[in-house]
């Protein structure tokens, strides 16, 4: 298949705006250009943690990934968003939980993984753009290094799945619409006028369509 007619290109092309969006949030703009400082950050690891944890709620209750050979429990990054906060001191206390776009079929849960694994891409770079907030090492990044070694081999492993659960229209639809649901979701969370309900370990997720 040519990448022109790839799901991950079509992928792409169906996110591309909300992504190019996403790059001007404040917090993430200032964390980009190494400008953002130790309460900025750990209100953005905080805002973090409610998206991510959400996600591998929402991948938890969804239809299984194993027939396109995914594991989501394997990752999982809430848990390196914690540890990072743990490492700055700051405590998450109660987490707001994101509301997110129901995952009624693994190909809707695969449109949501590329939200999330993508974002592991720019990682490395974000990294090192807290050189000057963060001592050497890898204590208060490890959300932003994501899986480390492991990361081409999940990255390719996440995009061969795309490409096989795609290559039937109807489920790369759902897939398409899903993933451009979830950069929707992620947006949404970093605007501050919504009410936001305390976490409680549970997913908040709007009724699916009739």
């Amino acid at each position: 298949m040519s990448a022109a007619g790839s799901t991950r290109a079509a992928l792409r092309a169906a996110t591309d705006p909300i992504h190019t969006r996403l790059h001007g949030l404040p917090a993430l703009r200032a964390l980009a250009e190494g400008r953002i400082d130790r309460a900025g950050y750990a209100a953005l690891l905080r805002r973090m943690l409610g998206f991510h944890a959400a996600v591998e709620a929402a991948l938890a209750a969804a239809p299984s990934l194993a027939e396109w050979g995914i594991d989501p429990a394997g990752r999982r990054r809430a848990g390196l968003i914690e540890a990072d906060l743990a490492a700055l001191d700051a405590a998450p206390g109660p987490v707001p939980m994101a509301p997110l776009p129901p995952l009624g079929c693994a190909a809707r849960a695969l449109g949501c993984l590329y939200v999330t694994e993508g974002s592991t891409l720019g990682g490395q770079q974000l990294a090192r753009a807290l050189d000057g907030l963060l001592p050497p090492g890898p204590a208060g990044r490890r959300f932003l290094l994501g899986h480390g070694a492991a990361h081409g081999t999940m990255w390719r492993a996440c995009c061969e799945a795309l490409e096989r659960c795609g290559a039937e229209p109807a489920r790369r639809a759902a897939m398409l619409d899903a993933a451009a649901a979830t950069f929707a979701a992620f947006e949404a969370w970093f605007d501050p006028a919504p009410a936001l309900a305390p976490f409680n370990g549970g997913v908040a997720l709007p009724p699916a369509a009739e």
